[in-house]
């Protein structure tokens, strides 16, 4: 394109120098030159071969932007999502799909190009006084401009759901990066706690192996030793594996390379608002949620296009100029219309598929609002019972703590068989393990019903609650 584009420039001096001996050739000649001389140049743009993760946590924050926040000293979930919003890499190729929409936008505005036709006859047979018969024609289609409110229409709602869903795929990468920073603090929480249950069984079990040995104790208290030492490790290494893919879910989503392990710091659980006022904010959802919103914009390009498929219906009026010369060198000039007479087709196809497709969004939109009231309710339920069940557990965890240390150190005196010890032990991993899933269960809660809302932690909480 670009080779050709400078020959023809190279020919400019020669066509205004023969204008005068071939005009209608050269006009056409010369309209092709300037037209091809606005053209756009392509300009390759190669795939990355590298990979653009960020490779340690201080590169996620930018200079001044994040004043205060101190990684080694642990992030909280807010931090954290924060910093996912602005780092995670398929957030930054769907702020790419903005630009997309903007230039179909830009295109959409454009008005439509008019069409320039000629001809040239030679007569077949030598005859004298014949001449090359020529002609030249430009016209311009009528039907893009009365629909081009339409189309224009289509193009902004596009845009607009366009900008909306990508502020809920951010709101949807800010929650989850929260619920991975619970997942992953609390994973460590548990793995912490086999790990000093482990190196309790570890003592035990040496101590017992020991005991075997000199024959004080028989080969059954070292048999149960060793098993419960046994299902612990399992239990260790089966939390490492989950911890380890929580881990890297969460350096994904922040863009961060693999090997960097986030401290992660976490205020005490709150306490959920009044239930209904949440049911309450059902009825805000269609005028806050992004994702609806955008459901929105793209139910109101539908109906834009619906229309479009209305006005396409009326005939293509088609009108332009001409300037000819026959062969016997006589000029004339001309004015033709075109028109499409809609016996047939008259567009009823597209109006059918466009007001089905207006139909289907329509069905979707309410469906995602009956999903989201149904949602909303199950969570605030589940807030309830896993509320109920931690006070449980904050209540009679002490007293079970204070029967294991009793019961350890009857143990050691021989007061108590190894069965029962065995049980006890087991019951208290049990019971603190499900004090750390509930504790977890309870934040991702919360942190689902602000998804669910589009609401702040602040709207749907208030004070704290036991960490």
């Amino acid at each position: 394109m670009e080779n050709w584009i400078k020959v023809l420039k190279k020919m400019k001096q020669t066509i205004w120098n023969n204008l005068y001996q071939y005009p209608y050739q050269l006009i056409i000649v010369t309209a092709i030159i300037f037209l091809l001389g606005g053209c756009a140049k392509y300009q390759p743009e190669p795939l990355p071969r590298s990979i653009d993760l960020v490779p340690e946590i201080h590169g996620l924050l930018s200079p001044g932007a994040w004043h205060g926040i101190d990684p080694a000293k642990g992030l909280s979930p807010a931090e954290i999502s924060a910093l996912a919003v602005r780092n995670n890499p398929d957030l930054k190729a769907q702020r790419k799909r903005l630009g997309v929409a903007t230039a179909q936008l830009y295109s959409a505005r454009m008005f439509p190009d008019p069409q320039l036709s000629a001809n040239l006859d030679h007569p077949v047979v030598n005859t004298i006084g014949t001449v090359n018969a020529l002609s030249m024609a430009i016209s311009y289609d009528i039907l893009p401009l009365i629909n081009r409110k339409e189309r224009i229409s289509i193009k902004e709602q596009a845009l607009n759901k366009t900008r909306l869903q990508l502020l809920w795929q951010e709101w949807q990468v800010s929650q989850k990066a929260r619920s991975l920073a619970v997942r992953l603090y609390d994973q460590r929480r548990q793995i912490n706690l086999l790990h000093k249950m482990k190196a309790l069984y570890l003592q035990r079990y040496q101590n017992s192996h020991r005991a075997l040995l000199s024959g004080d104790v028989t080969f059954d208290v070292t048999g149960t030793d060793l098993t419960a030492l046994l299902d612990i490790s399992s239990q260790i290494t089966q939390l490492k594996q989950t911890c380890n893919n929580t881990g890297y879910a969460l350096n994904l989503l922040l863009g961060l390379a693999p090997g960097n392990l986030l401290e992660i710091r976490l205020s005490p659980i709150p306490v959920l608002i009044d239930s209904e006022k949440l049911r309450m904010e059902i009825k805000n959802l269609p005028k806050r949620r992004p994702d609806l919103l955008a459901l929105q914009a793209g139910y109101n390009s539908q109906e834009a296009r619906v229309r479009a498929a209305i006005l396409s219906q009326f005939p293509s009026i088609n009108i332009g100029i001409s300037h000819a010369r026959d062969t016997g060198s006589i000029y004339t000039n001309g004015f033709n219309i075109g028109l499409n007479l809609p016996f047939f087709s008259a567009n009823r196809g597209a109006i059918a598929v466009e007001r089905a497709t207006r139909e289907q969004l329509r069905r979707e939109y309410q469906a995602r609002l009956d999903h989201t009231s149904m949602e909303v309710d199950k969570l605030i339920r589940l807030h309830g019972i896993i509320e109920i069940q931690r006070q449980q557990l904050a209540k009679y965890l002490p007293d079970l703590n204070k029967l294991v240390i009793s019961g350890r150190a009857a143990y050691k005196r021989g007061d108590i068989d190894d069965l029962t010890f065995l049980n006890m032990e087991t019951t208290w991993i049990k019971k603190r393990k499900e004090e750390i899933n509930l504790d977890q269960m309870q934040r991702e809660n919360l942190i689902a019903l602000q998804t669910l809302l589009a609401i702040p932690e602040s709207a749907i909480s208030k004070g704290t609650g036991r960490k």
